[in-house]
């Protein structure tokens, strides 16, 4: 496999992991409170790794971790949306005047340069916001489960 794909790989897996922190987490508090804390805690122990999960941990997590994960759940929610609406445009616009639109007079050259501009700003939204506040998501996960903590 070639490096590129490697880190595109890399960014997607980070990006999705990211993304699934918030409702991973509210799906484990609920959990935790209803009496399954050992459920909570293997939901949690998959998205984010590590073992020493507890009910008290998952809750301190869930609060500590709250302002990481909405906005990484908002980037990845964004990202995702304009993804669709950016290479689907054919679809969502084909019916408009598309003749002055950036890329025309071609629904070729229109698609093209949506497309492509997307590609690049998605590049950057998950390059770099989204993998910092990943790295956050970890460390908090790894202070939280370590022996010491």
């Amino acid at each position: 496999m070639s490096p590129s794909m490697t880190l595109i790989r890399r960014t997607l897996r980070t990006a999705v992991r990211a993304f699934l922190a918030l409702p991973a987490g509210l799906a484990a508090v609920v959990l935790t409170l209803t009496g399954q804390p050992g459920r909570a805690a293997r939901l949690r122990a998959r998205l984010a790794g590590g073992d020493g999960w507890t009910g008290r941990r998952l809750l301190a997590r869930a609060v500590l971790g709250l302002p990481l994960d909405a906005v990484a759940f908002v980037l990845v929610g964004y990202a995702l949306f304009n993804s669709v609406r950016n290479f689907g445009y054919p679809i969502w616009y084909l019916d408009t005047d598309y003749h002055q639109a950036w890329g025309g007079p071609t629904m070729a050259g229109v698609w093209a340069v949506h497309g492509l501009g997307w590609l690049l700003c998605l590049a950057v939204l998950l390059h770099w916001p989204v993998r910092r506040l990943a790295g956050g998501q970890r460390a908090l996960d790894r202070r939280l489960t370590s022996h010491l903590g």
